[in-house]
């Protein structure tokens, strides 16, 4: 399983977010800039100090109570006079408290400077502002007397703004929506690995199903393309070898004949020994392309899986003769499949086995184990073992390991592609690795029934 930074569609909504946070920075530090810019600032601070002065004309001084009520009865705030002889409120619920922190206002230097320039005393220098349970609070200085406001109305109730939350929640959002957009745009992507994979392990009938026309379409299409190039190409290779097995079959017949016509000699029994070799290559090839090639149909039936191999091993004059340690179930192994090719993979593991084993070394294990669903066969000899290469190749028709490429000592590299064959038409799996200590291992699973595997 790919770990989240390894998926593509991943990467790309990261790379979406990380632009969109960037610029976002980016925007909120030029806001701040041109907020906190002299020029700005003066402006915004020059009119409220200016509406600050227009206020506090109308309220007179000393301030009036009256005109103080009509300025609060037509703007949104609420407003609270304290003096040395005056303590007025537009509101009984508006309390100064020492939990406002007042700082002194920046926005009304403009005002100053103004002031200054015209010889005036500077006005409004005084001003203070504050933040407190989602109101705005003013302090203006006048005269003897301060001037408190407060926005909105403490008879308006307020509520909490969300804002920071709104947009954490709408930024989580937009990063689903992406990403739901990313993994849709690249699911071509997946279905073309998921092909590939397939295509890769043999499956050549397998096609991808991408419909999109574009790059991704047209490479999965390309890639189906070749999976039926590859397919022809095999169908015309095994064409090739069951026509050239069939036609060689009758010239060895007839050379069997003519040899067999000649008087007991060393040369005779040398060249029926080689025409027996090459019968013997045939007829693998034979069984082993007709399998692979869908002409062959299994004959299943159910037989007890301990008892063939050990009646197989005890009928067979080469075998019995060998060192063999069959290791059986201690309880019945019914298996359905073909009993004569089952013997045939069988016998061709242990005949491979017995061509590097000792002969003085220990005896070949043929172990039978139990699963749920499947019955396991390993097959272990304490030869030389097999290299990597070898291991990867050894199924191959035609390949002999290289300490076998002696016709005398490794065969003619047709057993265990055949044997291959005959596993994968019973829906199993045939497996070869090097003993941790020495000599090869060769497990055989296979169903204990046929359909159980389409139904799994």
């Amino acid at each position: 399983m790919k770990k989240p930074f390894q998926s593509l569609s991943v990467k790309v909504t990261l790379v979406f977010f990380v632009t969109a946070v960037a610029y976002l920075y980016g925007l909120t530090v030029g806001i701040r800039y041109l907020i906190g810019a002299d020029e700005l600032r003066e402006t915004i601070g020059y009119y409220q100090t200016s509406y600050y002065d227009y206020m506090l004309e109308d309220i007179q001084y000393p301030p009036n109570t009256g005109k103080a009520e009509e300025v609060v009865g037509q703007m949104p705030f609420d407003m609270k006079i304290v003096g040395k002889d005056l303590a007025w409120t537009s509101s009984p619920q508006f309390i100064i408290t020492d939990a406002i922190n007042f700082e002194l206002s920046t926005l009304n230097v403009a005002k100053i400077k103004a002031d200054i320039a015209e010889g005036k005393a500077p006005s409004r220098e005084g001003v203070e502002a504050a933040r407190y349970k989602n109101r705005t609070y003013a302090k203006i200085p006048y005269g003897d007397y301060t001037i408190f406001l407060v926005t909105p109305k403490m008879s308006v109730a307020v509520q909490r703004t969300y804002i920071v939350e709104a947009i954490i929640a709408i930024t989580l959002l937009i990063l689903l929506i992406c990403y739901a957009l990313v993994q849709r745009i690249f699911r071509p992507i997946k279905l073309i690995e998921e092909g590939a994979n397939q295509i890769g392990q043999g499956h050549l009938e397998y096609r991808i199903d991408v419909k999109q026309k574009d790059e991704l379409g047209s490479l999965a299409q390309k890639i189906n393309q070749l999976a039926v190039n590859v397919q022809e190409m095999l169908a015309a290779k095994q064409r090739l070898n069951l026509g050239v097995s069939h036609e060689l079959r009758s010239p060895l017949t007839r050379a069997r004949l003519e040899v067999e016509l000649l008087e007991d000699s060393k040369i005779k029994e040398d060249l029926l020994n080689e025409i027996n070799a090459m019968e013997t290559i045939i007829a693998n090839l034979l069984d082993s392309e007709a399998i692979n090639y869908g002409h062959k149909k299994l004959k299943l039936e159910l037989f007890e899986l301990s008892e063939m191999i050990g009646q197989m091993i005890q009928k067979s004059g080469f075998l019995s003769k060998s060192n063999i340690a069959f290791i059986p179930l201690d309880r019945a192994a019914q298996v359905e499949a073909d009993k004569t090719l089952f013997e045939v993979m069988i016998k061709n593991i242990l005949e491979n086995a017995i061509r590097y084993n000792p002969a003085e070394g220990e005896p070949i294990q043929i172990r039978v184990e139990q699963m749920e669903h499947t019955y396991e066969i390993k097959i272990r000899d304490f030869g030389p073992g097999l290299s990597k290469e070898d291991l990867t190749k050894v199924t191959e028709p035609f390949y002999r390991p290289g300490q076998s490429r002696s016709r005398q000592s490794g065969g003619f590299g047709l057993g265990l592609y055949l044997c291959k064959q005959i596993v994968e038409a019973h829906q199993g799996t045939i497996s070869i690795e090097n003993h941790e200590e020495t000599g090869a291992v060769v497990a055989v699973t296979i169903p204990k029934r046929q359909n159980q595997m389409d139904n799994a």
